[in-house]
């Protein structure tokens, strides 16, 4: 992968895998699931005694088991993603032949437009990682003329190269050319503002560099977000709630770092300043997460593991 800022620690979690692991599917033994990862994911097991239970509520306010609806909707950019071929249904669907097959939601989404408010939940989250995460790469934007992807390396991405679910060999074909979603240039000009200041937990990029899956799927839901009238807090809490669902054992270790060392909810705690490069970049995370809890005696000193997976 081509990365202007490499990595400190490599932690691209894809919820998909955890399931496969439990030996549950996206959609068949999805309550399984939802208790595994809602009371069992390794930092909640780092933590034993009393605590337990303060943590298993602290949890489910990062995240709910019904999840969360957001005030934005796929609309026709599915459609249009699949008209110019950057998703290629047969493939997608093949996809997630193993994993218990596509739901209904996700399949009508290939041929008609949908005016339903996107959920983002434990059983929703691995799939709209996956129908996004194209709409980030191949939408057409003024901003990503600029982008460190937009050049003869374009291919050299995780989040290009990596997916390959179109009928093109690989999504970097497909980079800022398809108009999947009408922004306006105000739009336009919003999204990037935040992308620039919106943070993921495996790398130190912001979602303007969007160098992975998580990157892309982040940035296309902003797009989506802005271009229905989001504004740029509503943006922010937009791109909070999807982080939670894609890196969930950083973001509670989070609500428990404000909780223990600040005395504040995570509902109290501004979508902007956790989105941050202060919190939400993997160096960020270790140094003023991570760390201060150690030392503050609240985690062990093992570091947490995970293996990187941008794949589909």
């Amino acid at each position: 992968m081509d990365n202007p800022e490499k990595p400190v620690n490599s932690r691209r979690r894809f919820l998909l895998t955890t399931s496969a692991a439990l030996g549950v599917g996206v959609v068949g033994g999805v309550a399984g699931s939802l208790f595994w990862a809602s009371n069992s994911t390794r930092f909640l097991m780092y933590v034993k005694g009393e605590q337990q239970a303060a943590l298993g509520k602290m949890s489910r306010d990062v995240l709910p088991l019904q999840g969360f609806q957001l005030k934005v909707s796929f609309g026709d950019s599915i459609v249009r993603l699949v008209e110019a071929g950057v998703i290629d249904p047969q493939k997608f669907r093949y996809a997630y032949y193993k994993r218990g097959g596509l739901p209904e939601w996700a399949e009508k989404l290939f041929v008609e437009p949908s005016s339903e408010p996107i959920t983002m939940s434990f059983q929703t989250a691995p799939i709209m990682l996956n129908l996004m995460w194209p709409l980030g790469i191949a939408t057409k934007t003024r901003f990503n003329e600029k982008s460190a992807l937009n050049g003869p390396k374009v291919n050299r991405f995780a989040s290009t190269g990596g997916w390959v679910l179109g009928k093109a060999r690989k999504g970097g074909e497909y980079f800022n050319k398809i108009s999947a979603i009408d922004l306006t240039s105000e739009q336009d000009a919003r999204v990037l503002e935040v992308a620039k200041n919106s943070y993921r937990p495996c790398c130190n990029n912001d979602t303007f560099l969007q160098d992975c899956n998580h990157g892309s799927a982040l940035l296309g839901l902003y797009e989506l977000a802005a271009s229905q009238g989001a504004s740029v807090a509503e943006l922010y809490d937009i791109g909070r709630r999807a982080n939670s669902f894609w890196y969930t054992n950083e973001y509670i270790e989070m609500a428990y770092y404000f909780r223990k060392l600040h005395n504040k909810p995570w509902n109290q705690v501004p979508s902007r300043t956790i989105l941050d490069k202060k919190y939400s970049s993997i160096r960020g995370w270790q140094k003023n997460v991570h760390k201060p809890m150690i030392k503050a005696g609240l985690l062990p000193r093992a570091q947490l593991g995970g293996a990187s997976n941008c794949g589909v």
